[in-house]
């Protein structure tokens, strides 16, 4: 009876070396995908990414929608481009880290995680076709801005609704 007894506990008490936590979870993702990922890169700093573009980035495009969006200003129109592509490169290279060392993914889920990306990319890619000088038929209840606002805007949605989830799941929290 001591004997199993003593089996048992050794047994509860190296149950958490049979665990498998980020270090191992990164040398078998590292191995199974035959990829080298750099240091920087861990679970921490991916979320620390993540929270950041949902609250100051996402802020600062909201304001430059706001208050600075003029299909005249290129420079402008540039750096705002190159400021969405920027971020996209950095989630999207959490997301594959995350993704592969099976830690979930950079949003919600692939669905939401694909459709942010997504909406990045539709307002590079209108802010490029701004920068490039196409221009657009005004209505006239709306600006020459109205289809890269609206590209802005679907972003934003998305965005948004993905902080309610993560506020719902007590995941996020507001000062």
């Amino acid at each position: 009876m001591n004997k199993l007894l003593g089996f048992t506990a050794l047994l509860v008490l190296a149950f958490p070396a049979f665990g498998c936590d980020e270090a191992c979870q990164r040398d078998r993702a590292s191995a199974v995908h035959n990829v080298q990922f750099p240091g920087y890169l861990t679970w921490k700093f991916c979320e620390d990414t993540r929270m950041a573009f949902v609250e100051s980035d996402v802020a600062s495009l909201e304001k430059y929608r706001r208050t600075s969006l003029n299909t005249q200003n290129k420079g402008g129109m540039y750096n705002i481009k190159n400021f969405i592509e920027q971020r996209r490169a950095w989630l999207a290279e959490c997301d594959d880290y995350m993704n592969k060392t099976d830690h979930g993914r950079i949003f919600k889920d692939g669905a939401t995680t694909q459709n942010v990306f997504a909406a990045m990319e539709a307002v590079s890619a209108e802010l490029g076709r701004a920068i490039k000088g196409v221009t657009y038929v005004a209505n006239a209840d709306q600006g020459e801005n109205a289809i890269i606002g609206s590209k802005f805007d679907q972003l934003f949605k998305l965005v948004d609704d993905h902080k309610a989830v993560m506020m719902l799941e007590g995941q996020f929290v507001t000062n």
